[in-house]
């Protein structure tokens, strides 16, 4: 029984010890495969190329310049004629950049197209709507214009004064103890024409008439020398005007009530009304005049230099009464066509409003353009041409007939102080694509328009005679469409762009290449941590397979031993 027992463990432990060499040739093969993974990743890391990062010496090169004055040319290649003329040798293709004024159709996102709250309405009854507002809103601001001249004019103290028969003032005294001031006239005679009469030294009297002498009696023309002419007067007055204070209780209420109705009308100062003692009274002729025109006359006590005196009537046509009760029917009629124009245009407005509109671009007011200015005509103008030219079916086309006259439609908008203009039908679009609260939400793209002046390249190829100064520098050049000869520069310019965009593709292939290469230390980390696991468990398979080789030594003893004692027992 023990014999079985060692022979069993013994064939345990053989079968053992070949688990542990064929899992360690599986380890190995593991190892080896992982080696080659490895090798594979090496090889693959030498192989990738090294970015360079680019030099501006690439970038680098010299150029041919020259200027007309305005613009700034470059010359970009010259090849030699194949056979030289006898004015140019060289085909010359140049660049220059031009402001171009050009017209464009944008696109905003999320519009917010607002429309009022109304009747609905077509363009053309909106604009209908609108330019009665227009006109009514004019007519309006004519008839307040309209009485407020009015009213300024009334407001002239001049509007009010007669110097008719106060011209030719040739003296003016002043009696300080009476306070009198005695105005005297010296005036030109006159015929009933109204021609000035001069009088010969025989006293024969002539006027003159379209800067020639007639003789008065008989019509015939003055043939003597005029300087023997002198001007035919009549001397008027004195008129004497008496101050405030020095009048009676009649004539200074007379007074009084001119000067207070001058402040009410505006034409004169309230500080007239203090004392009234720049007021001076002539009962004679009921005529008002003021101190300071008085102290003006031409030879008055404060040696003035004018020769009108301006005068106020109390009385008759021209009286200040008169004139201000004038004045107020004319103010009152005016006042009432203004009032029914402002009327017509309150109710013009409110249909108007009331009225389906858009009101808004976001929170851009939007105007509608019933009539177009010189600007808004020259910018409407381009947008449409280069909407034609570059074959785009812009809903702006439709504002203008083939003749590109408007037709109407167009809105107006600032957005951040650019003028841009859209249409009824790109606003009306937009908005009824939206959803929410008047629909003012997730709305399509609105199209929106402007012109400005873009700076374009212009390039041309032309004959050229290009001189040079004997080393092979080109010194100058003329061209076959100009008669002018223009200097040329050297430059060594760099392109800016062209080596920015370089070193923008050495950043990305810098990067793609640090990625490349820490992917592949990072798959080469993981090979070796999975080679050390099968490294360790291949030695531990080593250990388990030297206790097995002991322990079978030692079991194959054991079976020897028991052989041989049982040979013993059973052989005798």
């Amino acid at each position: 029984m023990g014999m079985a027992a060692s022979q069993a463990r013994y064939l345990a432990l053989v079968a053992r010890k070949s688990n542990c060499e064929y899992e360690g040739q599986q380890i190995n093969q593991a190892r080896t495969v992982l080696s080659n993974q490895s090798a594979n990743l090496f090889n693959q890391m030498l192989g990738l190329q090294v970015p360079i990062p680019p030099s501006t010496q690439d970038f680098t090169k010299q150029q041919y310049s020259f200027t007309d004055g305005i613009n700034d040319f470059t010359i970009d290649s010259w090849n030699q004629l194949a056979t030289p003329e006898e004015d140019y040798n060289y085909v010359v293709t140049y660049h220059y950049y031009e402001d171009v004024y050009t017209g464009s159709e944008k696109k905003r996102n999320d519009p917010k197209v607002q429309f009022a709250n109304g009747i609905n309405a077509s363009v053309d009854q909106i604009e209908t709507a609108l330019r009665l507002v227009t006109q009514t809103k004019q007519e309006y601001e004519e008839a307040k214009a309209a009485t407020k001249a009015k009213q300024d004019e009334a407001a002239i103290l001049s509007n009010y004064a007669d110097i008719d028969s106060f011209t030719g003032v040739s003296s003016c005294e002043y009696d300080t103890e009476t306070d009198v001031y005695s105005v005297t006239q010296t005036i030109v005679d006159k015929t009933d024409d109204g021609n000035p009469i001069y009088t010969d030294e025989g006293g024969v009297q002539y006027y003159l008439k379209d800067g020639k002498f007639y003789n008065v009696a008989d019509d015939q023309e003055y043939t003597g020398a005029t300087s023997a002419l002198s001007p035919s007067t009549t001397t008027v007055g004195p008129t004497n005007f008496t101050g405030y204070s020095k009048l009676n209780q009649t004539q200074q209420e007379t007074v009084k009530n001119a000067i207070d109705k001058l402040v009410a009308e505006g034409a004169m100062s309230e500080d007239v009304q203090t004392d009234y003692a720049s007021v001076y009274y002539d009962s004679t002729s009921g005529a008002i005049a003021l101190k300071s025109d008085l102290r003006n006359l031409y030879g008055g006590t404060s040696g003035g230099t004018q020769t009108v005196l301006p005068v106020y009537q109390t009385t008759g046509d021209k009286s200040i009464d008169q004139i201000a009760g004038q004045y107020d029917t004319q103010i009152s009629a005016l006042q009432a066509v203004e009032f029914q124009a402002l009327q017509t245009y309150q109710e013009a407005e409110k249909a108007y409003e009331g009225l389906m509109r858009p009101t808004y671009v976001g929170n851009c007011e939007l105007t509608l353009l019933t009539d177009l200015t010189a600007d808004q005509k020259a910018e409407l103008k381009q947008i449409v041409a280069d909407m034609k030219d570059q074959n785009i079916d812009a809903a702006i086309l439709d504002c203008f007939n083939e003749y590109d006259e408007y037709l109407g439609g167009v809105y107006q908008f600032k957005m951040n102080g650019v003028t841009y203009y859209t249409t009824f039908d790109d606003l009306y679009k937009s908005y009824e694509s939206g959803t929410g609260i008047n629909k003012i939400d997730s709305q399509d793209r609105l199209s929106y328009y402007n012109a400005t002046y873009v700076s374009t390249k212009k390039e041309e190829t032309l004959k050229a005679l290009l001189e040079t100064d004997g080393s092979g520098r080109f010194t100058s050049v003329r061209f076959e469409n100009d008669s002018l000869k223009y200097e040329l520069n050297v430059e060594t310019v760099t392109d800016d762009v062209a080596y920015k965009d370089a070193m923008n593709q050495y950043n990305y292939e810098n990067a793609l290449y640090d990625k490349m290469v820490q992917d592949i230390n990072a798959k080469t980390s993981l090979i070796q941590q999975e080679d050390q696991m099968l490294e360790l468990r291949l030695k531990q398979l080593d250990t388990e397979q030297n206790a097995l080789s002991t322990e079978i030594d030692a079991v194959s003893k054991i079976v020897k031993d028991n052989i041989e004692d049982s040979f013993k027992t059973f052989g005798g």
